[in-house]
């Protein structure tokens, strides 16, 4: 085999992650552009009668969302002009923009402090001088022999460490609605589940965003390379809502919840969000919640005190980023939708070319609430969605004002109590 050439990966990777980073800023910065390039329909007629409704408005071009829903795509600079005509029409239940999001992770920092190495590298060792062990039960800790394992100081920060004595998962599917992911990367290897009812879905990760989400899920673990994953024998249900520049709307995001539960998916995944909020959305996933599943998105990387979605809905958990330190990182959004936290600092994961990457945000503290959600199902498969959330919200490390608040939520992440809490429940029913 041909010899590593560091320098010349390292410096093709860098540029790969610029050229990433400049998309998803690009992505930011128009998120609430004041002008629209689609728009989000719901007629009133029935389907035999949608054809004449639209050519009636002048409308020729229209996409099925999802029964019923139906995206419109608009000329340029004629966005809020056509949204306020459609809605005066009397034709439509519901007339919107179809919002964009921005993935939440931290650019600056992903290019700047950036630790990059191959499947060939051993990675570096972490910082942990500055963090305090979580309170918990006394359990024995799982040390996995993944070459990167010490450079993953958030799994002993939340206890998955801990939490591995008991479990190390199941085959349970957890949906990542992201920008795709390479399942070509040895981590990641055998854990992808493809969309074998649809040819035309690519699931190239020309980002990488989707890659470094699934690693922390559920990267193959124990296998002497690479990283551990939170929840070992889990696996990963892949849907590309973001387009080649980063951005992703609220069309493609309700439509892969629809696709995320034929497919049997248990927990969604979504690292990204919107301050806008739309009607739509909050119904898909409504209707996802009801069918069972678990939704887990970001609290936001905005910096602000604000309402970020799909977290701020009803039943989902928004996280939140915390420091080595458990301090709020000063890009993570704030307010009432905040539910837990986890690390979000130098989160160390798989990334594009076979490599792993240190990555910040948001977007990476979230798939450590989703890999614990993993674990506490298997342990107590009967438990149903709401009753995961409530399990997570009280094992959490109480941090900040005493009791919920708009910082830290209910508080850091604690895996191995999670965990303890579910096999507890799973007994007190299976005695009776």
């Amino acid at each position: 085999m041909a010899p590593f050439n560091k320098t010349g990966f390292v410096f093709s990777f860098v540029c790969a992650i610029l050229f990433a980073s400049l998309l998803i800023d690009s992505a930011i910065a128009s998120e609430t552009t004041a002008d629209y390039d689609s728009v989000i329909v719901i007629p009133k007629v029935k389907i035999n009668r949608l054809d004449r409704t639209m050519h009636s408005r002048g409308i020729l071009r229209y996409k099925k969302v999802k029964e019923n829903i139906y995206v419109i795509p608009l000329e340029a600079g004629n966005g809020t002009a056509k949204v306020a005509e459609l809605k005066a029409s009397g034709l439509f239940d519901l007339v919107e923009p179809d919002y964009k999001f921005s993935l939440d992770q931290v650019n600056e920092k992903k290019y700047t402090k950036i630790i990059i190495h191959s499947s060939e590298q051993n990675p570096p060792e972490s910082n942990t001088n500055n963090i305090q062990p979580a309170p918990s039960v006394e359990a024995k800790e799982i040390t996995p022999n993944d070459k990167g394992f010490n450079a993953q100081y958030y799994l002993r920060e939340t206890n998955a460490t801990k939490a591995w004595s008991t479990t190390v998962g199941s085959s349970l599917l957890v949906g990542v609605l992201d920008t795709g992911v390479d399942e070509n990367h040895p981590d990641l290897v055998g854990k992808v589940v493809n969309d074998s009812d649809s040819s035309s879905d690519d699931l190239t990760d020309q980002i990488g965003h989707g890659t470094e989400v699934s690693g922390i899920i559920a990267a193959n673990t124990n296998n002497n390379q690479g990283i551990a994953g939170i929840s070992w024998n889990t696996m990963i249900f892949p849907v590309r809502v973001t387009d080649e520049s980063g951005q992703a709307r609220v069309s493609t995001v309700v439509s892969a919840l629809d696709k995320a539960y034929s497919k049997g998916v248990k927990i969604v995944q979504i690292s990204l969000s919107t301050n806008q909020f739309s009607q739509v959305l909050k119904d898909a996933v409504a209707q996802a919640q009801a069918r069972g599943i678990l939704v887990v998105s970001t609290s936001g990387n905005s910096g602000a005190n604000e309402l970020r979605y799909p977290a701020a809905f009803d039943g989902v958990i928004g996280v939140g980023a915390v420091n080595q330190s458990r301090e709020i990182e000063s890009y993570s959004t704030t307010g009432e939708h905040v539910a837990l936290v986890a690390p979000g600092s130098s989160i160390y994961t798989t990334s594009l070319s076979s490599g792993y990457a240190a990555v910040s945000g948001t977007s990476f503290a979230a798939p450590q609430v989703a890999g614990a959600a993993a674990l506490i199902w298997s342990v107590a498969p009967n438990l149903n969605s709401s009753e995961v959330r409530d399990i997570l919200i009280k094992s959490a490390i109480d941090l900040g004002e005493a009791g919920k608040d708009p910082v830290y939520g209910y508080g850091l992440l604690n895996t191995e109590a999670a965990v303890e809490i579910a096999k507890t429940r799973q007994a007190n029913r299976t005695a009776y």
